[in-house]
């Protein structure tokens, strides 16, 4: 075999895996799990090596929001069968994010293995969906002593503790959720761990701000914002790649 056909082999070809010192690849996918401080969230990234030490991705979350008042409670009767709900909860808010960002490494780890120091940034579209509240209510018969279970979209106006008899079907009112468009900021540090260059496995820990056009309302008997900021700490494992 000449020289040249030799430098002219594939990665694949001379059984290359990725990992070996000094080899870069350009591309990865990640899937990652969220905890922030409002609730959980789910997600997915993929990113490619612009340089060395720089990298540009698409993001996507998926989140449930939880308002800072939210408390469970069972109804005033205390049925063994019904089930806890928030009262004074109008809407269950979830929040979709497509975006773009960029990761710039601060401190590289040995080949041998360590820990990557990283730095990043993204923003992009957010879209907030309220889906609301349905309770089963205690409608009362012409029996003092027996009431009639009633499927009702949560009415402040109308429903209190009294006849509240517990949280209807999760599904319940999803065709009448509403959308409200916004925009997303986040960033902060991430913590790559593990000596293998083809498997992406890192921690990230940031802040992210949502930002929307009209106010969103959540709960009844408290200010609505049409802003969220959140703390989060997230877990992404995935794989990288050349094309």
């Amino acid at each position: 075999m000449s020289l040249f056909s030799f430098y002219h082999l594939s990665a694949q070809e001379i059984g290359l895996t990725g990992d070996e010192r000094g080899f870069l690849l350009k591309r990865e996918y990640s899937f990652h799990i969220t905890a922030h401080s409002d609730g959980f969230g789910l997600g997915g990234r993929w990113g490619q090596q612009n340089t060395v030490n720089t990298q540009r991705f698409v993001d996507f979350d998926l989140l449930g929001m939880k308002h800072p008042k939210e408390i469970k409670m069972g109804n005033v009767y205390m049925f063994d069968d019904a089930r806890k709900f928030v009262y004074g909860k109008q809407n269950s808010v979830f929040i979709s994010r497509l975006g773009l960002g960029s990761v710039s490494t601060l401190n590289e780890k040995p080949y041998w293995g360590g820990v990557d120091v990283r730095r990043f940034y993204g923003f992009g579209l957010s879209v907030a969906m309220a889906k609301p509240v349905y309770l089963y209510i205690l409608e009362q018969t012409s029996s003092s002593y027996y009431y009639d279970l009633v499927l009702e979209r949560y009415n402040p106006a109308v429903h209190d503790l009294s006849d509240i008899y517990g949280r209807g079907p999760f599904l319940e009112g999803l065709g009448e959720s509403k959308f409200y468009p916004g925009l997303y900021f986040k960033g902060g540090v991430s913590f790559e761990y593990g000596p293998e260059k083809s498997t992406v496995r890192y921690l990230e820990i940031g802040v992210a701000a949502d930002a929307y056009l009209s106010k969103i309302p959540m709960m009844a008997y408290d200010k609505n914002r049409n802003y969220f900021i959140t703390f989060y700490i997230s877990g992404n494992f995935g794989r990288r790649y050349n094309p």
